[in-house]
This record gives C-alpha cells, structure tokens and sequence, in this order.
C-alpha cells in the first residue's frame, strides 16, 4: 500500500512530537505538513496532496482558531476523501468528532490499543479509495443504446461526434454509440485521464497517438494511431497545445 500523506495540527510542539512518535512506528504515514491552527489546516488541504489529518480539539488558543469539529466539518464537505482524526483530554468530544464526519476519535494521552483500532480503520480506508481511483483511471462505464458498456481506457482511440450521436472508437475498430452525453460533457470526463478535445467534433486518446500531421497549403491537421487506417482532425486553434502535451506526454512524436 502507498505511503498515507499526513498532516498535523498541532500548536504545542511535545503534543505534536508525541503523537508522530506514535504514528511513525507503524510505517504507514508520510508527514508531509505540520500546522497550528484549523484554518492553516484547510489552506494546507487546498493546495496540497493530503490523505489524513490528526487534529487536537483546541488546537491553539480559541481566540486565533476554529476547533477540531469546524475542521472536520469543512474537510467533510470539501474534500471528503481526507480523513480526520481528532484527539482531545475530553473523552465526551467524542460524539462532536462523530458529527464531524470524522473517521476517529481519541482520548488524549493516547491509548495504544485505541489507536491501532483508528489506524487500522484509516489504512482500510485509505486502500479502499486507492482501489477505487485505480479502477476508474483504468476503465469507463458509459451508457449506450443496449445499457451500460464497462470499456477500458487503454482501448479508446477516440470520441467522434457525427451527427446527434457521440461514438466511442476503439483499437479493434469497435464503434460504441452513447446516449445521453454532450462533447462538453465526456471532455469533462475524458481530459483528467489522458484525453485532448482536439476539435469540436473529436477527443482524442493521447496515449494512442502516433502523428499530428500538418498541412499548411490546405489548412488542414489530422491526428493518425498506430494500426488504424485513416486520421481524425485537429482544429487549427488546438494544432499547437496538441503537440506540447504530447510532447510532455510522450517521448517521441511526430510534428
């Protein structure tokens, strides 16, 4: 399993040491920030990769900061994939931190068995959601005429827009007709595992691209794929984005 990022908010620095200590003995957790406040916290998870976040319930003077609760809260509604684990002297917190959305809760000074039981339940998480990321970023479930199509990425060469219809184009030359989706809305979906909207009537798988070519006496672009007979268009405006992703994706390309 892949290192679980951490982060902790803590002000008070024997607090902070004692609980990485602890954590750092089942060789599970990368520390990757350490803050003081609940809203340092949610900045830190704005614009950085975060996994689990351990927070005291005060974690500084109430006067500069939010409590645990707050932060849990926030981290629950924007990004509900991190984890929250608050800590507190009050064991009656509890029931706050379960309203939170948190995934723990634990009294402070920690209980060793209690904390294998939380760090158990945030690695089981935390493997669940990686099962799920990876499975998405390898296949798309797209709704067609006959039901539901489960078709792996590394097969699609492109999306082609004819007509009213979207069709999906494979590597074996299986042609899918989608019901129910715009281009606006499989570019959406495409672009963040490898896709380039490279015209207005195409997305394009860029893994899957062999050439651009250019045309510069009729103004024409075309986009060829390793065995497949016959190119796809590039629109002029997209001709040179194309190739600079392509050439950040791939090594070697035709331009």
């Amino acid at each position: 399993m892949a290192e679980v990022k951490l982060l902790l908010v803590e002000s008070d620095t024997a607090i902070r040491s004692d609980i990485w200590n602890l954590l750092a003995l089942y060789r599970t957790f990368k520390l990757v920030g350490e803050v003081d406040t609940a809203e340092q916290a949610i900045d830190y998870v704005d614009t950085h990769e975060v996994d689990v976040v351990f927070t005291n319930r005060q974690p500084a003077d109430p006067r500069i900061t939010g409590d645990g609760g707050h932060l849990g809260t926030v981290l629950f509604q924007t990004h509900p994939d991190v984890q929250v684990v608050i800590y507190s002297t009050e064991a009656d917190y509890a029931i706050y931190a379960w309203h939170a959305g948190c995934t723990g809760f634990l009294t402070y000074p920690i209980d060793a068995l209690r904390l294998q039981m939380v760090v158990n339940k945030l690695t089981y998480v935390h493997e669940l959601q990686q099962i799920r990321d990876e499975s998405a970023e390898r296949s798309i479930m797209v709704k067609t005429k006959t039901g539901y199509h489960l078709t792996p990425l590394q097969d699609i060469l492109f999306v082609e827009h004819i007509g009213r219809s979207n069709k999906l184009v494979t590597e074996s030359g299986q042609v899918i007709e989608l019901m129910g989706y715009t281009m606006n809305a499989l570019e959406a979906m495409l672009e963040p595992r490898g896709f380039y909207r490279c015209h207005q009537s195409f997305i394009v798988n860029l893994s899957k691209v062999s050439a651009v070519h250019a045309d510069n006496e009729s103004k024409r672009y075309g986009v060829s794929f390793r065995d497949y007979d016959g190119e796809i268009l590039v629109s002029r405006e997209k001709y040179a984005d194309m190739v600079s992703r392509l050439r950040e994706k791939i090594a070697r390309i035709s331009g």
